[in-house]
């Protein structure tokens, strides 16, 4: 069994992570990230705003949102708190360009449970997803 064969039925066996929300402004990486973890074997939806991402999540049920921060309109702290409020157990990654000591500040007391930063590789994705959940099995959410 190849290691990318491993990883995917080690996180689909490991946690219940089926469902996941990618919003992101940004139509090429939505659609790289979308298409990543779909090939991994989720049933991923994505959009291109906050506000579509607030409405997508109202309308289903999902496991795992990946914003980006900065979108006009809602960004991604901003609906990162909307999810919490409806659903306390959604998990949420933030993607962002941002400097890292700046954004860190800003989510600091937020609900991010996990941050990535652009540029940055698609396993890296993958990794932070595994860590975001590994974090939450062990009882502690925040994981930045």
């Amino acid at each position: 069994m190849s290691r990318k064969t491993m990883l995917k039925e080690d996180l689909k066996m490991e946690t219940n992570l089926r469902k996941i929300l990618v919003v992101d402004d940004n139509q090429s990486i939505r659609c790289l990230i979308t298409q990543m973890l779909s090939r991994l074997g989720y049933d991923v939806i994505s959009t291109d705003s906050g506000e579509n991402g607030l409405e997508l999540f109202l309308k289903n049920q999902f496991d795992l949102v990946i914003t980006d921060l900065e979108m006009s309109g809602m960004d991604g702290i901003a609906l990162a708190g909307h999810i919490r409020e409806k659903s306390p157990f959604t998990l949420v990654i933030l993607m962002t360009g941002q400097d890292k000591e700046v954004t860190l500040a800003k989510i600091e007391d937020s609900s991010i449970d996990q941050a990535i930063f652009k540029p940055f590789y698609l396993t890296e994705i993958q990794e932070k997803i595994q860590s975001v959940l590994n974090r939450w099995q062990s009882g502690s959410r925040q994981t930045i």
